[in-house]
């Protein structure tokens, strides 16, 4: 997962825009599957994530993802590994400066697991508007999907998840099988 950060700082840094690193992105990106409930909220907590609903089988967190605000969540098989994590980005208000920082995120991912398809979808949220995603299988355990929503960084939506701009969500599903 650390080859993904390091993609897409260098993706970014090379478009020849400054976008802070956070280390709560780091610590998203680099968290594997199979970690413990404790182990990956000590992490998320040391990267400057703060806890908002600890259960026994979820954790949500808010924090920072590369300089904007994020809520992450974090699932876990039977109350103790992680087997998906996700991620969903508030825009800052820019729509600009989102659809590069998007463009990069995915010019990254098909750096590290192939070019994929980028497929309009129905957006749920707004009738007759659409959202971006992007699916990625780096191995038969494991999807990592990319949705941007252009409608939500157009402005500085709320905080619920719905609102936000970029989700990227990644599950493992060799123990569900």
């Amino acid at each position: 997962m650390k080859k993904i950060l390091c993609a897409v700082i260098f993706l970014i840094l090379s478009a020849g825009e400054s976008f802070p690193a956070s280390n709560s992105s780091e610590a998203f990106l680099s968290l594997p599957f199979g970690h413990t409930y404790a182990r990956t909220q000590k992490r998320m907590e040391n990267s400057g994530a703060k806890v908002l609903t600890p259960r026994k089988d979820s954790l949500t967190m808010e924090g920072m993802f590369e300089n904007y605000p994020a809520t992450f969540i974090f699932g876990f098989y039977k109350n103790k590994l992680l087997k998906s994590k996700s991620v969903y980005l508030q825009s800052m208000g820019n729509a600009e400066y989102d659809k590069r920082f998007y463009e990069a995120l995915q010019k990254g991912m098909n750096a590290l697991y192939g070019k994929t398809k980028e497929t309009p979808t129905a957006n749920t949220r707004a009738a007759g508007k659409i959202m971006l995603k992007n699916v990625w299988t780096p191995n038969k355990y494991t999807t990592i999907t990319l949705t941007y929503n252009s409608e939500m960084s157009k402005r500085f939506p709320g905080s619920s998840l719905t609102s936000k701009f970029i989700q990227i969500i990644y599950k493992y599903d060799k123990w569900d099988n």
